[in-house]
């Protein structure tokens, strides 16, 4: 058994969508960051590629490289999912934390669930 551990965080700024586990989110303030700043998503690809021991996102997904230029962060975690695979790996278990004071995110949770499975899975 492997075990990853993943964590982001990004600056909340106004005039950005707030994506959360491939939900938007409706919010004043989004995410600053160079692809859609899912922190959500960006923990666990981080957490996917430590257990594989395959260095971190920064890695395989630099934010100085234009063709992850306001990308979706589903895109990246499908990649990382590729990754696993020819490596042989599968995911047993995921369980992800989002800690922010507001918006209140509790009604997306199943929602942000589906997300990531159907596209994991697809």
């Amino acid at each position: 058994m492997r075990v990853g551990f993943g964590y982001d965080v990004h600056p909340l700024i106004l005039g950005r969508k707030l994506i959360l586990g491939g939900e938007v989110i409706p919010c004043q303030k989004g995410l600053d960051g160079h692809s859609d700043a899912d922190v959500l998503i960006h923990s666990l690809i981080d957490a996917l590629l430590g257990a594989a021991g395959e260095g971190d996102i920064g890695q395989h997904f630099p934010d100085d490289d234009e063709q992850y230029k306001d990308i979706s962060s589903l895109k990246l975690l499908k990649n990382t999912y590729e990754i696993l695979k020819r490596k042989g790996l599968t995911v047993n278990n995921i369980d992800v934390s989002v800690v922010l004071e507001e918006p209140r995110i509790a009604s997306f949770i199943v929602s942000m669930k589906g997300i990531l499975i159907s596209w994991v899975n697809s």
